[in-house]
């Protein structure tokens, strides 16, 4: 799909455990051809695919942006790499470890399948921060926009009035999938001053501006908020009486998901950890 002159996005598609689910990349052409993310390593051709549909041989592209350290946006990278030894990596400073080291992104959060989803480790040659400048012909902003992951960001293209979100904010029919709401939260009000026409969500594709993009992702953070508590309240669980440690997870995240319109959807360990982050709130 053509977003701009030279702003391009794709869908695609791939196996995690036992679910089907998507995500998107970006392609942006200029002076400096980059490609934002890399899907899964079952994705690689697809990908390759797509950037010479849009007049890039791999031969041509010049750097890729991973948005953060996920197996979903960097399974390809390993490929990229081996097709083009030139290509110059970009990420957060604080993705780059699990990036280049993927059995310590597996041990620190195991995902099902993650093997199967990422083709092996890359060296990072730009770590980025929040406000930096990437040129590509144009410049792309870097946002910090921590919460998914600590290292996630956010990439603004005031010359095309585009703004790519990642994960930044959860897709509007997802399970909760971040490591810390209270940091989401404040992403959410960071990528709202934003004035860009065109959003790019690596969840849900292409929107027109980021206000259906934040109100989706609030409506999922507040739905858990509230079912949190109404497990609390029902179960008459109060940090008084109850260490957090003792609370029995996988019941709670059943009844949370459950009551939010996730009926029958096994509480992994990462969803379980986003419900975690809620639950710390209350007892704080």
């Amino acid at each position: 799909m053509k977003i701009t002159e030279d702003v391009f996005i794709k869908k695609l598609y791939f196996t995690l455990g036992t679910s089907k689910r998507s995500v998107y990349v970006t392609l942006i052409k200029g002076k400096k051809n980059c490609l934002i993310d890399t899907g899964t390593s079952q994705n690689f051709e697809d990908i390759v695919n797509f950037c010479e549909e849009n007049g890039v041989a791999i031969s041509d592209l010049d750097m890729i942006i991973n948005t953060h350290c996920h197996a979903d946006h960097i399974g390809s990278n390993y490929l990229f790499k081996k097709a083009n030894p030139k290509i110059i990596f970009y990420a957060h400073f604080y993705a780059k470890p699990y990036i280049e080291d993927i059995e310590k992104q597996y041990k620190e959060r195991p995902v099902p399948g993650f093997f199967d989803l990422i083709a092996g480790p890359v060296k990072i040659d730009r770590s980025l921060k929040d406000q930096d400048i990437v040129d590509v012909g144009t410049e792309l902003k870097i946002l910090h926009t921590p919460g998914h992951s600590k290292g996630s960001i956010s990439i603004f293209i005031p010359e095309r009035d585009v703004l790519i979100t990642g994960d930044a904010v959860p897709g509007k029919r997802d399970v909760p999938i971040y490591e810390n709401v209270n940091k989401l939260k404040k992403s959410f009000a960071k990528l709202r001053k934003i004035p860009a026409k065109h959003v790019v969500s690596s969840f849900d594709g292409y929107c027109k501006g980021i206000s259906e993009v934040v109100m989706a992702g609030e409506e999922l953070t507040n739905k858990i908020d509230k079912y949190v508590k109404g497990y609390l309240d029902k179960f008459k669980v109060h940090k008084k009486d109850v260490k957090i440690e003792d609370l029995d997870f996988e019941e709670m995240c059943s009844f949370v998901l459950e009551k939010s319109g996730f009926k029958g959807h096994k509480p992994i360990n990462i969803v379980v950890e986003s419900i975690k982050s809620h639950v710390i709130n209350f007892f704080i």
